[in-house]
């Protein structure tokens, strides 16, 4: 193919204009010598206990202008009377919500559907949905409305994410299913017809309840993504080690979390860890990663230790 740049023998600049004045023209050194920031788990906490009302807001930590968990998702709960409605997905692509307590309705493109504790949903963001009150109704939330802010984005959600329903009876139901199959570290992977080959809950996140059962793990483990953990049942011996490096499998001087309801483990990209229960009864947990871009892109680099 044939082209008529030539940088030696450019022309002379053009006149002025709005566009050519906002141009930068970086040299290596400027470029290297940027500060970076810091490493997630160099700033964060490794848990914090979910708020009775309201965002989990790292934004300060993380020097972002926007509320943040982590840099591209925001976790938090609402609290939301009868007779009230909060907003629910502004200036995100999407939200996975966990019904906490209470009953009430969310309403989205249209549908309105009646909730109570242990549903969850993927409502598309941007759309001006909402959460309506019943009796206590108290929800938490994960979001990518961070990622969309960052970006500069405006979103107009497509058919590929849809106003999806997992109610709880059918979620106990599976998990039963995945228990009398002997299946002892893992629960249900949600996801909708939309991209059901995808297996993902939006074309942005992922979403796991996951249960382990008494002395089973998810064993040292790691992956681009970061991930958000709500843990809906625990035991004083559930917990998680996390750590940067690995000697013959294990992670060195790891880490230790321990579990307890209503926390909320922030899992950094790339760091090593892995979930653990010692105790004799399940733990239960929702996990939510910011995984479809990373797999969309072929780059989530999951991997084991052993």
């Amino acid at each position: 193919m044939n082209h008529a740049i030539d940088y030696r023998h450019a022309p002379a600049a053009p006149p002025a204009s709005p566009a050519a004045g906002r141009a930068l023209y970086l040299s290596e050194r400027d470029f290297m010598g940027a500060a970076l920031p810091k490493p997630i788990e160099k700033v964060l906490p490794a848990a914090v206990m979910a708020p009775q009302d309201g965002p989990i807001d790292f934004s300060a930590e993380l020097g972002l202008p926007y509320p943040a968990t982590l840099p591209a998702l925001l976790a938090g709960t609402h609290a939301v009377g009868p007779g009230d409605s909060v907003p629910v997905g502004e200036a995100a692509g999407g939200v996975i919500v966990l019904i906490l307590e209470g009953t009430g309705e969310f309403r989205a493109a249209g549908e309105t559907v009646t909730v109570a504790a242990g549903d969850i949903l993927a409502v598309p963001g941007s759309i001006g949905a909402s959460a309506h009150g019943g009796d206590g109704l108290r929800f938490y939330y994960v979001d990518d409305s961070p990622m969309a802010r960052y970006m500069g984005w405006q979103v107009q959600p497509t058919p590929r994410i849809a106003f999806t329903h997992w109610p709880a009876a059918l979620l106990a139901a599976k998990l039963e299913e995945t228990r009398a199959q002997g299946i002892t570290a893992s629960g249900v992977f949600l996801a909708h017809r939309g991209i059901e080959h995808e297996k993902l809950a939006t074309p942005n996140l992922f979403a796991h309840l996951n249960r382990l059962a008494p002395g089973a793990a998810n064993t040292v483990h790691g992956h681009a993504a970061a991930a958000i953990t709500y843990v809906i049942e625990g035991n004083d011996a559930s917990y998680s080690l996390l750590g940067e490096t690995l000697r013959d499998g294990a992670i060195v001087d790891p880490l230790r979390v321990d579990w307890q309801p209503g926390q909320v483990s922030l899992t950094p990209p790339n760091l090593w860890h892995g979930h653990f229960n010692d105790g004799r009864t399940d733990i239960l947990t929702l996990v939510v990663q910011l995984s479809g871009v990373y797999y969309n892109d072929r780059t989530m680099n999951f991997r084991f230790a052993g």
